[in-house]
């Protein structure tokens, strides 16, 4: 007798679960030996045909190298096809990009390689790509990314507005013979340079609150001490002196600047200071800028050297027709500007805080920026200065 497989059996094959033992004595030993002929339980032909369906098994087993092989079916069971190949495992991140050096932006991060691929049926996983290098921030200094040509000091995070707030820079003072020079401590040089002088019959110390700013910001500055009871024609050449004395920094040995000045320069003046500053601007073109503060006795004329004029509206003693007179002799192919400041008086300049509540310092700051360090970051910001202003920047 046979048996039909089970519905959903896998194999296909007849089962023989017949037992000689329950047979009995009734049968005869003809019909035993038919049985044994022809229904053989786990006999040779069973045996080959499921060596001949597990064939099958190993053909499909070996789908791939991830995939588990199908081994021999047993007692009649095809072989099983081979598993699919797991997916190869995703590729390592690509390590960042080495920060900018000098301000300028970092390269991209590289792509990873992709992960090896697993078995022939699985696929490998794609590398993460790199992430990509950062960019300094506006640089700490030297030639950064603040300009087209990055002929440019970049010292300070992006600017959000006009300010005339300590900067970020911690600042140091030391004395040199013509003055008190102030300068920052952890900002990365070389640094722009500027010689401020003050008004008349004074010594210079109380314009130290203009170095102060300016330092913190990343601009070392020598506050002279040339007495002022000179007009500004003779003035002019005591600060171009305290200028040279400045720059002989950049080689004393023994001094906190040695190495650290680059070449640029500026000139800046209060009352007679400011007037002996545009007459210094006339004779040294090189210089990057010059600041006059309710100047006295000024001199546009051939004046080739960035020029910033503040007055007061409320200032008898050098009126804004002083400065109006120098703008206008100044030649229009140099930037020039000039800012009038409704209540300041003469008096309102020794600190970038007193005129308008910080609106010199704020534009004084901008314009040192732009032209002396030539970080153009904050060009947009100098053209939003407050006050009355005139210029031929755009």
């Amino acid at each position: 007798m046979r048996f039909l497989d089970a519905p959903g059996s896998e194999s296909g094959e007849f089962s023989c679960q017949v037992s000689r033992a329950r047979m009995g004595k009734r049968f005869s030993a003809l019909w035993a030996l038919v049985l044994s002929g022809l229904w053989s339980c786990g006999g040779e032909t069973t045996r080959e045909k499921t060596e001949a369906s597990g064939g099958s098994g190993n053909a499909a087993g070996s789908a791939s190298d991830s995939g588990g092989s199908g081994g021999e079916a047993s007692g009649g069971m095809s072989g099983r096809g081979g598993s699919v190949g797991m997916a190869g495992s995703s590729g390592e991140q690509g390590s960042a990009g080495t920060l900018g050096s000098g301000g300028l932006d970092g390269g991209s991060g590289r792509d990873a390689a992709g992960g090896s691929s697993g078995g022939a049926l699985g696929s490998g996983g794609d590398g993460a790509s790199g992430s990509a290098g950062m960019g300094a921030t506006g640089g700490t200094g030297g030639a950064g990314s603040c300009c087209p040509d990055n002929d440019c000091l970049c010292h300070g995070p992006d600017p959000t507005g006009l300010t005339s707030s300590k900067g970020p820079f911690a600042i140091e003072s030391f004395n040199i013979s013509t003055g008190v020079v102030i300068y920052p401590t952890d900002a990365e040089p070389p640094f722009a340079a500027v010689v401020i002088g003050t008004h008349f019959l004074s010594v210079g110390p109380e314009m130290q609150a203009w170095g102060s700013l300016y330092a913190s910001h990343g601009i070392v500055t020598h506050v002279a001490n040339a007495s002022t009871a000179d007009q500004p024609d003779a003035y002019a050449t005591k600060l171009l002196a305290a200028l040279e004395q400045l720059k002989a920094e950049n080689t004393r040995s023994d001094g906190p600047l040695r190495g650290k000045l680059g070449d640029r320069y500026g000139i800046s003046g209060h009352s007679i200071g400011g007037g002996a500053a545009t007459l210094g601007s006339s004779r040294v073109p090189t210089l990057k800028t010059s600041v006059a503060l309710a100047p006295w006795g000024g001199e546009g004329a051939g004046v080739s050297v960035p020029t910033l004029l503040f007055c007061g509206g409320a200032d008898q003693v050098a009126p804004c027709s002083m400065s109006e007179t120098v703008y206008a002799a100044i030649p229009e192919a140099t930037p020039k500007m000039m800012v009038s400041i409704a209540g300041a008086s003469h008096f309102m300049w020794f600190d970038p805080i007193s005129a308008d509540k910080g609106a010199s310092g704020e534009t004084a700051l901008a314009f040192q920026k732009v032209f002396l360090e030539g970080d153009q970051r904050y060009k947009r910001f100098l053209l939003q200065s407050r006050g009355t202003m005139t210029t031929n920047i755009r």
